[in-house]
């Protein structure tokens, strides 16, 4: 990635100074729209754009690694900060990408230079496309979009959406919704920046986020009533759009929730320090829960790095990202249980890391994408091949 360890250095050095003020960020239930201009000037907002367009990226197989390593460095620090960090690159793969379209690529291209435009001038990107009742499912989704007729893009939308990471933070937020009469939902984009919340302009705030974890994310539900958006321009469908990222999208959902585990894991080899334990001095049931641990942290390691690297291996690893997934959200939930075990009843305590961490990483089993589609995917993908081969 062009600057890459510049953007490494800089992210480091901010979830340091997040992790020394971890007790209190811990407890926050908002998201500080600072901690977003503080990655943007560390350049974290132009890592997921293509360098020809005036980002960093350059390519899924020479820049996927690093801008995942910024994302987990990030989590060590402020894990709510580092979830709605994901959001950003996630819906901009879906632009950078897919190969281009068969047909329509005029238009195609002209809206990519417009998005990552938007971002070069210091746009920070969300999304906001689950809706109530639909389990997270895009094909569900019910929102109306109805042409607004100022150009074959230009729509309004109306409907209920929830789970708005990043809420206040954003610029711009990519949405679901279905034309009159269509028979399945497509890709559109808000632009939300400085829009009031009181349904003025066709936004109301329905609910404020309120999570057990990553519970300063903002991911706050909205009511939308002929609210401006905009049309993706890609020709096909809003799967093939999600499909062409390849993987990219999934990994960089995934890399905060390594990270997490790396700050719990040496949160606890610094709390044996503190306790004056050696090895030695562990009860049995700790010693079985510190070893499990150690070795699903080896684990959930090999899922991360092997999706990496089969990305880097072949350019496209839907398969092997959506494995990855599945299998750090177990090991994630099971690590932090085991450690929170060996703590005690001081995990409980919100002067401990632990129980927040806890609540964390179940996000993303539980959220993104919820179980149920998370296995459909998993069966689909095992009726074709093996990963890997």
């Amino acid at each position: 990635m062009r600057n890459g360890q510049n953007l490494l250095a800089n992210v480091e050095e901010i979830a340091r100074g997040f992790a020394a003020d971890r007790q209190v960020r811990q407890q926050r239930r908002a998201l500080d729209p600072a901690d977003v201009v503080a990655l943007k000037e560390a350049g974290l907002h132009l890592a997921a754009v293509p360098e020809e367009h005036g980002g960093w990226w350059q390519g899924r197989q020479r820049s996927l690694r690093t801008h995942c390593q910024a994302l987990r460095l990030l989590a060590r620090g402020d894990a709510s900060v580092a979830l709605v960090a994901t959001m950003h690159p996630s819906v901009l793969s879906f632009w950078r990408d897919p190969d281009p379209p068969a047909r329509g690529q005029a238009a195609w291209e002209a809206q990519k230079r417009q998005v990552f435009g938007t971002v070069v001038d210091g746009a920070w990107w969300g999304t906001i496309t689950s809706e109530p009742g639909t389990g997270g499912d895009i094909s569900r989704s019910r929102a109306a979009a109805i042409p607004d007729g100022d150009g074959v893009h230009a729509f309004r939308i109306s409907g209920e959406k929830h789970f708005g990471s990043g809420s206040g933070g954003t610029t711009h937020m990519v949405t679901t919704a279905r034309r009159p009469g269509a028979d399945a939902p497509e890709w559109f984009f808000i632009e939300v920046a400085g829009t009031p919340w009181d349904g003025t302009t066709g936004m109301a705030l329905k609910a404020a986020w309120d999570g057990h974890g990553m519970a300063a994310t903002n991911s706050h539900a909205f009511t939308f009533t002929d609210y401006p958006a905009t049309r993706m321009a890609w020709p096909g469908t809003w799967r093939e759009v999600m499909e062409g990222a390849g993987g990219s999208g999934t990994l960089a959902n995934v890399a905060p929730f390594v990270g997490i585990v790396d700050a719990a894991m040496r949160h606890m080899r610094e709390e044996f320090a503190r306790r004056g334990l050696e090895p030695k001095d562990f009860r049995p049931f700790e010693r079985i829960e510190w070893a499990t641990a150690h070795r699903e942290t080896w684990l959930l390691y090999q899922a991360y790095d092997g999706a990496l690297a089969a990305v880097e291996r072949k350019g496209r690893a839907r398969h092997e990202a959506a494995l990855a997934e599945a299998s750090i959200a177990v090991l994630a939930e099971s690590i932090l249980t085991r450690l929170c075990r060996i703590a005690g009843g001081g995990a409980y305590s919100r002067h401990s890391p632990l129980g927040f961490w806890f609540e964390d990483v179940r996000a993303l089993g539980f959220l993104r994408p919820p179980w149920a589609l998370a296995a459909d995917a998993l069966f689909a993908f095992s009726t074709e091949a093996e990963p890997g081969l």
